[in-house]
């Protein structure tokens, strides 16, 4: 089996153009071989004389010829199944293969039989040999040792023919697309032509179906906004109503004048709070001068017979293809019944605020008049532990009732509210070092976290003061990554949670809303004693 190696075959070498390991001679060349812009002509060398080879790439090194050494016929013919070679230089006496045999085999192949050979030899130089040598196919017959001069010009003649042949070839090939070019251009011309009276009317229907088709969009869309319960009003880039529907003239009380009324002028505006609102700073206007739709923001418009109607508007600028704004289309949203049903929700909520209250002091004081009436101590300890309880959830009820927000609260507020609450039932010495990130809870978290500060707050009054009977309580609620911390610190002896738990119900109060907020409790004693709550 023959092998291919990196380059070509086995021994076949390829000739660097930097030049020849022997010293050379520059003789010039009967005809130049080739220019120096095009590409380098492949000449096959074949000696198995290894020297007679360096002898050969000394004689035809040139930058226009890229020599590739053959040292038998093997690689001679694997050579030529790998390049296209424009001659062929054959020693004539080798071994196995004769130079002889070897032209017949390359001359056999179609791709090569048109490449011509020329002959060297040291030994057959008889007629009958050269009659031999031109019967295999060769072009030329030399006998060793070879005039330089002459290989050369031999050489550069078959290069120069090759070169012209392989630009012809070229030439021939740019000739026959440029004609098979113009022929399909020809063609498609002939098809355009044929078919460009029925393009134009196919174009011309097309576009008369799209005409009808976007009237009719326009109209179903005019209908469509006729039919929306909610006003909706459109301009020009100056402002000029340029459409409105029905429901636009029912909130305003009034038609305007299409082209001519300028920010829908025949009706006056409001802030909430009561002042006027001049129509050329209106959220319509805005959205035109500044290019931007505007939200949120809540307008009154008085009607021509004095009535008042909130409402929220939607401007938003409308744009051509290339991002001019032509105009505005402006949606108002009628929030009447909305502001009577806030108004009948908060005085429902501040109703139920009144007589939770009530309730809440009523038990409160209950509780006291039994601490009063109550002989034990633990009954006494009991009943001032539920009033404190009641205080805290009353600081709390206080709180949510108070904020604008109907579902979360106002962290620093709440826990402001709960210390300053519980403190007022510690003795005067008792400071409480209160302080919260700005962070909103949910309302479900507001009688627990309550209730577990008040409780964390007796115990550090009743144990962490060491006897002294004075001190401060810091206490704090932070938001850590995705969770809340909730902590109360003292600088008493503290104690040890899982031996104390068992005889403190205030304690196990506290792990169960803990448990309630999906949080866990803990108390450490280092540096100073803190019963924490984390909870999400």
């Amino acid at each position: 089996m023959i092998t291919l190696p990196a380059s070509v075959a086995p021994g076949v070498q390829r000739k660097s153009q930097a030049g020849c390991l022997m010293a050379k001679k520059k003789i010039t060349a009967a005809t130049t071989p080739m220019s120096p812009t095009q590409a380098p002509i492949n000449i096959l060398i074949v000696d198995d004389e290894p020297k007679n080879l360096t002898v050969l790439e000394a004689i035809l090194d040139d930058p226009g010829y890229r020599l590739v050494r053959a040292a038998s016929a093997e690689q001679a013919l694997l050579a030529l199944l790998a390049d296209e070679f424009a001659l062929l230089i054959l020693d004539i006496r080798m071994p196995d293969v004769t130079g002889f045999e070897l032209a017949q085999m390359i001359k056999a192949r179609k791709k090569n039989a048109n490449v011509p050979i020329i002959f060297l030899t040291a030994y057959y130089n008889e007629d009958q040999h050269i009659i031999e040598g031109y019967d295999t196919g060769a072009v030329d017959y030399l006998n060793k040792p070879v005039n330089p001069a002459i290989l050369r010009s031999k050489v550069a003649i078959f290069a120069e023919l090759y070169q012209k042949q392989r630009n012809l070839e070229d030439v021939n090939r740019a000739l026959l697309g440029e004609v098979s070019s113009r022929r399909r251009a020809e063609e498609q011309l002939r098809e355009l032509n044929n078919t460009l009276e029925q393009r134009v009317a196919e174009r011309t229907d097309s576009l008369q179906q799209s005409e009808a088709r976007l009237r009719d969009s326009e109209r179903q869309l005019k209908d469509l906004v006729a039919a929306v319960p909610a006003a909706i009003y459109t301009t020009d880039a100056d402002g000029n109503v340029t459409y409105f529907n029905q429901a636009a003239v029912d909130l305003t009380g009034c038609t305007p004048a299409i082209g001519s009324d300028e920010w829908y002028v025949t009706w006056k505006l409001q802030h909430p709070d009561g002042r006027s609102l001049p129509h050329d700073q209106s959220p319509m206007a805005i959205a035109l001068k500044e290019g931007r739709a505007i939200r949120n923001a809540e307008v009154v418009a008085q009607r021509p017979d004095g009535t008042r109607v909130p409402f929220i508007p939607y401007p938003t600028p409308l744009r051509d293809g290339v991002g001019k704004i032509i105009g505005a289309i402006n949606l108002l949203v009628d929030v009447s019944e909305r502001k009577q049903a806030e108004t009948q929700q908060r005085i429902l909520l501040n109703e139920l605020n009144h007589r939770v209250k009530n309730n809440m002091q009523m038990l409160q004081i209950l509780l006291e008049a039994g601490t009063r009436r109550a002989k034990s101590r633990e009954a006494r300890q009991v009943l001032e532990e539920a009033s404190g309880r009641i205080i805290a959830m009353a600081a709390a009820q206080r709180v949510l009732y108070t904020t604008h927000d109907a579902t979360r609260f106002d962290a620093r507020d709440f826990l402001k509210t709960v210390c300053e609450t519980a403190r007022q039932t510690f003795p005067q010495d008792m400071a409480i070092d209160c302080e919260a990130d700005a962070i909103q809870l949910s309302n479900d978290a507001a009688m627990p976290l309550a209730l577990i500060a008040n409780e964390l707050l007796t115990n550090a009054v009743k144990y962490g003061l060491n006897g002294q009977g004075a001190g401060t309580i810091r206490v704090r609620l932070r938001r850590e990554n995705d969770s809340f911390l909730f902590y109360v610190e003292d600088d008493g002896p503290g104690f040890d949670l899982q031996s104390v738990q068992r005889r403190s119900s205030g304690l196990a109060l506290v792990q169960g809303l803990a448990r309630q907020l999906g949080g866990e409790f803990a108390v450490t004693r280092t540096p100073a004693t803190r019963c924490s709550l984390r909870f999400q």
